[in-house]
C-alpha cells in the first residue's frame, strides 16, 4: 500500500470492500499514506529542486508555482469536502470533530491515488462535483498522477491574473513565462476538457438509468486515472466499460503525447499575417 500510494496507483489488497474505511480512525496509517501520496504527485523534480536549494526564493518558477497552487487546492478541497459533508451520517456525520478534519484532509490530497476512506455513493452531490474538478486537474507535470496537471492551471491563473492586472505578459515571483507556454497550457485543458465532454457523452448515452453526476464522477476518475467510484462501474454497460478503459488510455497518453507534439511543432514561422480585433466577452 505504500508502494501504491507513492505512485498514485490506489489499489488496495485487503479483501473488505470497505477498503481504507477500516482505517479511517488510525492517523499513522491515513498521514503516511497521505505524505506519500504528495509526494507522488509534486513529481521527483520538485523534491529534487526542494532538497537542493531548500529556500524558497532560490527555487525555480516551475516548483514555485506547484508549491503555490497545489496547497492552494488541497485546503480548497478539504474545506468544502468538510462543508458538505460535516453532518453527513454516511460520511462524516457520526464522525469526531478531529477525525472529520483529518478524514477530509486525507481525502482531499487523494484527489490524485484513487483510496477512499469514505463511501462516494454516500457523498452529497456537491463532494462529487469538488472532488471530479480536482481529479480533473491532478497532479504536477512529470509526475506520476493523472490529469491535465497542476502546472497546466497555473499558467493559465497566471496569464488570466497576468490579464487583468493590465501586463503584457504572463508573469510571477519576478518571472516571465513565454507566450508559447501560455499557448500551450491554454491548448492543453481546452483539448482535454473536449475529450472528457466526449466520454461524458457516450457513457450517458450508454447508461441512461444512472445518475448523471454519478457518470460524471466515473467519466473524470476514468479520464484522469484516479480510480475514485461511486460504486456503479460493475453495473455499467459494456459499452460503458469500454468507453471507460478508453478514456483511461486517452487521459494518460493523450494530454501527455499532446504536449511534446506541440513542443517539437514550435517553429516561428518567417512571416505574420496582419492583425485585426475581434469582440470579446
Amino acid at each position: 500500500h505504500a508502494i501504491s500510494g507513492f505512485n498514485n496507483a490506489g489499489f488496495i489488497a485487503f479483501k473488505d470492500e470497505s477498503g481504507l474505511e477500516a482505517f479511517q480512525s488510525d492517523g499513522a496509517v491515513i498521514g503516511i499514506l497521505a505524505a506519500l501520496i504528495f509526494l507522488g504527485a509534486i513529481s521527483y523534480g520538485v523534491i529534487i529542486d526542494v532538497a537542493q536549494h531548500r529556500r524558497f526564493k532560490l527555487l525555480g518558477l516551475n516548483t514555485k508555482l506547484i508549491l503555490t497552487f497545489i496547497p492552494i487546492m488541497l485546503l480548497l478541497g478539504a474545506g468544502l469536502f468538510l462543508l458538505f459533508e460535516y453532518s453527513n451520517p454516511d460520511t462524516l456525520g457520526a464522525l469526531p470533530v478531529s477525525q472529520k478534519l483529518t478524514t477530509s484532509m486525507f481525502e482531499a490530497v487523494n484527489y490524485t491515488a484513487g483510496f477512499s476512506t469514505i463511501d462516494y455513493a454516500e457523498a452529497n452531490q456537491g463532494t462529487g462535483f469538488i472532488m471530479s474538478a480536482l481529479m480533473f486537474v491532478g497532479g504536477a507535470s512529470a509526475s506520476v498522477a493523472g490529469g491535465i496537471k497542476i502546472n497546466t492551471l497555473a499558467v493559465v491563473m497566471v496569464a488570466v491574473a497576468s490579464t487583468i492586472q493590465g501586463r503584457a505578459h504572463a508573469s510571477a515571483y519576478g518571472r516571465e513565462i513565454p507566450d508559447e507556454q501560455v499557448k500551450r497550457a491554454l491548448t492543453v485543458g481546452s483539448i482535454s476538457l473536449g475529450m472528457l465532454f466526449l466520454v461524458i457523452l457516450f457513457l450517458t448515452m450508454s447508461n441512461t438509468t444512472f445518475d448523471f453526476l454519478s457518470l460524471i464522477f466515473e467519466s473524470v476518475s476514468a479520464f484522469s486515472t484516479v480510480g475514485l467510484t461511486t460504486g456503479i462501474t460493475p453495473d455499467l454497460s459494456e459499452w460503458g466499460h469500454v468507453v471507460l478503459v478508453v478514456a483511461m488510455f486517452v487521459g494518460r497518453i493523450g494530454p501527455f503525447t499532446l504536449v511534446i507534439a506541440l513542443a517539437q511543432n514550435s517553429e516561428t514561422g518567417r512571416y505574420r499575417y496582419a492583425e485585426e480585433h475581434v469582440t470579446i466577452g
